[in-house]
């Protein structure tokens, strides 16, 4: 007769395998909460890039209307982007760069397309997911409203960069989303 009090059921095999696969599911939920607790979640688009705003901010809106108002107009180049990929047009969203460190020229003009003299420009290079990749470069000017900088990517894929040029208390932000290609000669 079987009974409920009876301890040899706990030593069957398949006993203790249900329960081990209980345990290490219920394991692996803590592990997901504890990273969810400690890591901050980023966010993405529907191409995988990180949002920088939420469009609903206020503060967001605020810069989108300063910059519309300043009408600084804003290029990003490299003598090390592909030049026979139909997205490597300087005004194009998205490029192909084949070198790290790549340098990057950064041309800065206002309304009226005077260069800008004497501005700062900052770039923060973002990888989608992993803020622990993430990093600031400078710009520097090399001639009027032009700036040059070496940006060092730790390592291939695709990257989104933040630029940020202040002058006068003005800010002008700019995104530029980057394909690093680095060969491995």
């Amino acid at each position: 007769m079987i009974s409920q009090k009876h301890k040899k059921g706990w030593r069957n095999p398949w006993v203790i395998g249900l329960l081990l696969l209980v345990l290490a599911g219920v394991l692996s939920n803590a592990r997901m909460v504890w990273n969810v607790m400690h890591y901050p979640m980023r966010l993405l688009d529907d191409n995988y890039s990180v949002k920088a705003h939420n469009q609903y901010d206020a503060k967001w809106l605020q810069q989108q209307a300063e910059r519309s108002t300043l009408g600084w107009q804003a290029k990003l180049r490299s003598p090390h982007q592909l030049q026979n990929d139909p997205e490597a047009a300087p005004s194009s969203v998205r490029f192909i760069l084949l070198a790290s460190p790549a340098e990057l020229r950064f041309e800065l003009k206002d309304r009226d397309g005077t260069p800008i003299q004497g501005g700062k420009v900052i770039i923060n290079a973002q990888w989608p997911g992993n803020p622990n990749f993430d990093f600031k470069g400078e710009l520097f000017e090399t001639m009027p409203g032009h700036y040059v900088g070496n940006l060092n990517f730790t390592r291939p894929g695709n990257w989104d960069l933040l630029i940020r040029a202040e002058h006068d208390g003005r800010q002008f932000d700019m995104e530029q989303k980057v394909f690093l290609e680095i060969s491995t000669q």
